[in-house]
């Protein structure tokens, strides 16, 4: 097993961390009721198709609707990439290898990746992502510091691996529990 401390701290070091990151993407579906939105995951595929979501992630408001829904739609788009992107790290890091809290390295990181996606989508200033991050990352802590997820997470990572893909219906019957921690 590789080091967790590579270059680039948001890269999977093998197959069980990018199916733990898959399955910490889907698990973020669920808690922030977006669970609609998934179509399938597939461990193989090239990490951006990794996990599909229907085009209504991806679209944004038709050409009629006024420019401020069209930014809270966006605006809903990032926080949820947010919480993905936190969810498939903080899997990987608290659930899967128990590390207990990220890096500031890998926030750091994760930060990058989200002033940028922030300014890209509804041209968020850093201070406005930090403070959308920082809740989500809270939130992230502690559902991947509960055991039961993390129970959860290591069963569909272990799905994932095995069984190389897998529709939305099953994965969302394997996270049901959620609904209930």
């Amino acid at each position: 097993m590789k080091s967790t401390d590579t270059k680039d701290p948001l890269k999977y070091t093998d197959e069980t961390d990018k199916s733990y990151g898959l399955a910490g993407m889907a698990i973020s579906l669920v808690v922030w009721d977006a669970s609609e939105l998934l179509t399938s995951i597939n461990i193989d595929a090239p990490i951006e198709e990794a996990i599909r979501l229907t085009p209504d992630y991806y679209l944004g408001q038709s050409g009629r609707t006024g420019a401020k829904a069209a930014w809270e739609q966006d605006l809903k788009r990032f926080q949820l990439t947010a919480a993905m992107t936190l969810a498939n790290v903080c899997c990987r890091r608290l659930a899967h290898r128990s590390e207990g809290q990220l890096s500031r390295r890998t926030l750091e990181a994760i930060m990058t990746f989200l002033n940028e996606e922030g300014a890209a989508l509804c041209q968020l200033d850093p201070d406005e992502v930090q403070r959308i991050a920082a809740g989500i990352h809270q939130h992230c802590s502690r559902i991947f510091n509960h055991s039961g997820v993390c129970s959860l997470a290591a069963r569909l990572a272990s799905e994932l691996t095995s069984r190389r893909a897998m529709p939305a219906a099953e994965v969302l019957d394997l996270l049901a529990p959620i609904n209930r921690m």
